[in-house]
């Protein structure tokens, strides 16, 4: 098994790029699609926040990723990477008749953010203990 998770916690270069990749063109196609009038009341609550909480865990795995993963620093910049896009979507939100602006949504993008950079650092801590020296 832990052969299988290693490319995600120890990534080889291409998948950085295709992380960079995935992280760039998602951030752009969420900022492009919200920004339309269909985006008004596209998921309703209280699914939303749960839509919040998965595409920022994504936006964040992404960023660990794009970053090494095995870093440090992975730890704390993914997450951030992930709700700056938050931070970023809310403020365009405002210029957008008919979309809201919400703590609650923000929030709900730090705690995916969170729980996903808490988990890929639980696994590089599990495979760190289980390799062999």
């Amino acid at each position: 098994m832990h052969s299988l998770l290693a490319p995600f916690v120890f990534p080889p270069r291409w998948m950085r790029l295709f992380a960079a990749f995935a992280f760039v063109t998602v951030a752009a196609n969420l900022f492009w699609h919200g920004s339309q009038p269909y985006a008004v009341g596209l998921i309703q609550a209280p699914w939303d926040k749960l839509a919040h909480l998965v595409l920022y865990a994504g936006f964040c795995g992404a960023a660990w990723i794009t970053l090494g993963g095995a870093r440090p620093a992975s730890d704390v910049l993914a997450p951030l990477a992930a709700i700056a896009i938050g931070l970023a979507d809310e403020i365009l939100q405002s210029f957008n008749p008919g979309r809201v602006v919400g703590i609650a949504d923000l929030a709900a993008d730090a705690v995916g953010a969170l729980l996903a950079v808490a988990l890929l650092g639980s696994l590089r801590a599990r495979m760190r203990a289980h390799a062999p020296d």
